[in-house]
């Protein structure tokens, strides 16, 4: 126990960890050997002062060797995943995956559920009816070399010590931070197989990154724990003080996807989801460039192999295909509230933070980890930062499905929209691509 405390003490003052003491805190905290609230502390410390590269590497080893590692090793180009550090109406993955598998990119994908503002890509494939997110391993590896896409959550045979201590971070206030979030983000992708991993990096009071310098130290973690994992590392930095698109929560979410994998749909969504599949085919080695990645993205979306795509992944993990043909059948609440602007003006800002707060008040997202989730609620975003608004303008919908969650959704919800007498400017979508090996 005193070690324990020692290495709180330590890291509270801001000292640098050996790897040893990284890998025995993670070891014990998986056989739960560690008192609660000393993890918890020593947590907060992390949080609180940060971890270097080299001390990110040893949890990312740590969590990696915790459980098993899978292998494509017959693959010609590389497996790459697909992951998001957290944003409202984060679904430009829904489209951009199944549009790099039309040319062949491997992906075998680990995703997340979603937990308090930040959206889970797993939850949203859950949306579809019969949709099997418990694949064995073996189902799983046999689903990526049959259709070219598996989507699972972790499993506590993948990097089982990370599952302990995010739980632990969950339920402590910890999770605030990027290093243990990198850590634990590469380390399941690279027990998934997975050789290079592209990262939509949402940035603003919507995403994990608050600010530009905050997403470049998350980039900058990805490369280093990446580089020493053997992972190719590409991606984007996106703005998201607007929600991306109109829809937040699972349903919604799934239903605008599918629009724009038709033709139709926010052209945002679509700018960030081409962006994305460019950087899957760029980081899987199948061009040679992320203009002629676009091209090939670009083509199949319009002439409609992605959907076709999304619909023999989704099937084949058990989904109704029916629900993809005709998205408006997707499980949606059957309440609804408007709110609307009492001034006029221009929308000046969108505080994310509030409007995941009207999203988990009616019961869109968790807590904590385990909680239940409603995939048929959300809120449908009708104005953007920069929009003209006139008094009694619809700003927000809210789709609901239980009476006693509505009030403190629309509170929340009212408190997200700023208007000013003067125009705003509009904002830039894509901040930055990245994409190299260090």
């Amino acid at each position: 126990m005193a070690e324990w405390i020692d290495l709180i003490i330590r890291k509270r003052e801001g000292e640098a960890l050996e790897p040893e003491e990284i890998s025995g805190f993670v070891e014990a905290v998986q056989r739960e050997e560690v008192p609660v609230e000393q993890a918890a502390a020593f947590l907060m410390a992390v949080v609180i002062r940060g971890l270097d590269e080299q001390e990110t590497t040893s949890f990312a080893r740590a969590f990696l060797s915790s459980g098993q590692t899978l292998r494509f090793n017959e693959f010609t180009y590389p497996p790459i995943d697909l992951g998001e550090t957290g944003g409202l109406g984060g679904k430009a993955a829904i489209i951009a995956l199944p549009t790099a598998a039309v040319y062949g990119v491997k992906l075998p994908v680990v995703a997340d559920r979603s937990l308090r503002h930040n959206g889970g890509l797993l939850d949203k494939f859950e949306a579809v009816p019969g949709f099997r997110t418990d694949l064995s391993l073996a189902e799983f590896q046999e689903s990526v070399r049959s259709t070219g896409i598996a989507v699972i959550g972790q499993t506590m045979d993948l990097a089982p010590a990370e599952i302990r201590v995010n739980q632990l971070r969950a339920n402590t206030g910890s999770l605030g931070g990027v290093s243990l979030t990198v850590a634990g983000l590469l380390a399941r992708k690279a027990a998934a197989g997975t050789r290079g991993l592209v990262v939509e990096i949402a940035c603003g009071s919507g995403g994990l990154a608050k600010n530009l310098a905050e997403a470049h130290s998350l980039a900058d973690d990805l490369f280093a724990v990446g580089e020493y994992l053997g992972i190719r590392i590409g991606g984007c930095i996106t703005e998201r003080d607007n929600p991306l698109g109109h829809a937040i929560g699972d349903s919604l979410e799934m239903q605008e996807a599918i629009a724009v994998l038709k033709g139709e749909g926010p052209a945002d969504v679509k700018e960030v989801a081409v962006n994305l599949a460019a950087s899957l085919l760029v980081i899987g080695q199948l061009v040679a460039d992320h203009a002629q990645g676009r091209n090939l993205a670009q083509e199949a979306i319009a002439d409609g192999r992605a959907l076709a795509k999304l619909k023999e992944f989704v099937t084949n993990q058990g989904g109704d295909g029916q629900a993809l043909d005709n998205p408006e059948q997707l499980p949606r609440g059957q309440g609804r509230r408007d709110v609307v602007t009492q001034r006029s003006g221009y929308l000046k800002a969108i505080d994310g933070a509030a409007l995941g707060d009207s999203w988990l008040a009616l019961g869109g997202s968790r807590i904590r980890r385990g909680d239940s989730t409603d995939h048929r609620v959300g809120l449908w975003v009708h104005k953007k930062i920069g929009d003209k608004v006139e008094r009694g303008d619809t700003l927000v919908t809210l789709h609901t499905s239980e009476k006693s969650k509505v009030d403190a959704a629309i509170e929340s919800a009212e408190e997200a929209f700023l208007i000013s007498p003067e125009p705003a400017d509009k904002r830039r979508l894509i901040l930055e691509n990245f994409g190299r090996v260090r």
